[in-house]
């Protein structure tokens, strides 16, 4: 790499064409990256090669080693071309020989600049650095793979130009607002158990096995265990089937919390001076800045076994996050797992003047009882009339949905409702789980009203609003008078406040 933050401003070798802009640092991708491209194509060379030894057929050997070369002709090509530049005005990027492409990213646009190192790219002193602006497109540019020293010196490059996080870099280290501790990145894991990863990890074994020709051995071995329960005493083979079950359920939460702790492990969430850093990971470490005041909205998640035990997650939505950003793990996160308690608290931190203590939410419409129990009751018909034939008079079992339906709606409106203050709007949802969302009023978009035929009938109407980040945030079975009301405030409301993204 060429760092050329030394350059004088005369010097032509700092200057950018056509800008005349002095260059603060800049360079090119380490080497080490095209022997990481050649790692990840043959990893992805193995399978293809190996079952076409199984299935003798030498034509997908050379169609893997086409798409092999093609797959390192690229990377050296990238390799060759790419080169990045800051200056005081904008990140550059350029890369292509035949297909020339320039990106020019505005300073005072970048919303976040995320570190990522593998094992083997620590290994390496590799990391590979996302930008990400607020255009909602996630990232904007990716530096893969440059030395963490020259990481380091972009960022803090970028960190001398970037008000907001002026401040950060002349403060004496963060203040520390969360730590995951061992026992809630355990509880992460047993709270989100894996059992349908391993479902599915079965049939596509099963699948893979039926490609080369051994669906039939496979079937006959399966129903030879059948058989074999079927032979056995039914007290014994109850047993078994539940060991099997339980068996099942405890590799589902081994693996969930294998990932829980290798994703999390050693979670920091610090404060410096207004900007949220969070580093995590054990074998993949990662690293990630967001300023306070690009927060869009906050979203506070209990699935029903975590509400349980009182315990939450937290994620913030930026400005620069949507439906179509890269899904990076853990990149919305500021808090994987903790106490109902301890999340509350950082609320008012994270959004000044915004609070979840004693606070108190309109209910939606009781309509929704009555709604969910008729859908309930037009499924139990349906499939009563499906099944009719093969069941007859069992179709009765049925009879339970309209009633799981009446259970349903009584949740939804135990726990569904909306509050407002001065400056937030304060959604909630959930049927045995239950999601808290905190909207800044000076972040809203749009706010719309939808009621769909249904809906009409039965008086009610759903509010969506929308700000810069993350997906619309959506409340149905309102009263549709209510639901007016709602939408007309949190309009005038938000008119008020200059927007800010």
């Amino acid at each position: 790499m060429s760092e050329l933050s030394d350059s004088e401003p005369g010097d032509s070798s700092a200057e950018l064409p056509g800008r005349g802009a002095r260059v603060l640092c800049g360079g090119h991708l380490h080497p080490g990256m095209l022997f990481l491209r050649f790692l990840d194509g043959l990893r992805q060379s193995v399978v293809p090669v190996i079952v076409a030894l199984l299935i003798d057929q030498p034509t997908l050997i050379v169609v893997a080693l086409v798409f092999f070369v093609l797959g390192m002709g690229l990377a050296t090509l990238r390799f060759a071309t790419f080169s990045y530049q800051l200056t005081a005005e904008e990140l550059v990027t350029r890369e292509g020989v035949f297909r020339r492409q320039e990106r020019r990213i505005p300073v005072d646009r970048i919303q976040d600049l995320q570190f990522e190192s593998s094992p083997l790219r620590r290994l390496l002193s590799l990391v590979v650095v996302t930008v990400e602006t607020a255009s909602g497109q996630g990232s904007e540019a990716t530096l893969d793979s440059i030395t963490r020293r020259d990481a380091l010196r972009l960022r803090e490059a970028l960190h001398r130009l970037r008000p907001e996080t002026r401040l950060a870099e002349q403060g004496r280290g963060g203040r520390p607002l969360y730590r995951a501790s061992a026992g809630e990145l355990i509880l992460l894991g047993l709270s989100d158990n894996r059992l349908g990863a391993i479902l599915l990890f079965g049939l596509g074994l099963l699948e893979f096995g039926d490609q080369l020709g051994l669906g039939t051995e496979l079937l006959l071995t399966f129903g030879g265990v059948a058989r074999g329960l079927a032979g056995l005493d039914s007290i014994l083979a109850v047993g078994l089937i539940v060991g099997l079950g339980f068996l099942l359920v405890l590799a589902g939460w081994t693996l969930s919390v294998a990932g829980a702790v290798a994703l999390y492990h050693d979670f920091e969430l610090e404060d410096r001076n207004d900007v949220l850093s969070r580093r995590f990971g054990l074998l993949t470490r990662r690293a990630r800045s967001l300023p306070r005041k690009k927060i869009q909205r906050l979203l506070l998640e209990a699935p029903p076994l975590r509400r349980l035990f009182g315990l939450q997650s937290m994620r913030a939505d930026s400005a620069g996050s949507s439906e179509q950003e890269d899904s990076a793990p853990g990149r919305d996160v500021l808090v994987p797992l903790s106490s109902r308690e301890n999340i509350e608290r950082l609320v008012p931190w994270l959004l000044q003047g915004a609070s979840l203590l004693g606070r108190r939410f309109g209910r939606v419409s009781p309509k929704v009882i009555l709604r969910t129990g008729m859908r309930g009751l037009i499924l139990a018909l349906v499939l009563a009339a499906a099944f009719w034939v093969e069941i007859g008079s069992g179709v009765v079992v049925f009879g339970i949905l309209p009633l799981l339906g009446l259970a349903a709606g009584l949740l939804i409106l135990k726990n569904a409702g909306y509050a407002r203050d001065r400056s937030y709007v304060y959604f909630r949802w959930g049927i045995l789980g239950r999601t808290h969302a905190i909207l800044p009023l000076k972040k809203v978009q749009c706010a719309s009203l939808r009621a769909g035929p249904f809906e009409r009938v039965a008086g009610l109407a759903r509010v969506t609003v929308y700000v810069a980040g993350g997906n619309p945030t959506t409340l149905p079975n309102l009263p549709r008078g209510e639901a007016e009301v709602l939408v007309r405030w949190i309009g005038s409301a938000a008119s008020e406040r200059p927007f800010d993204g």
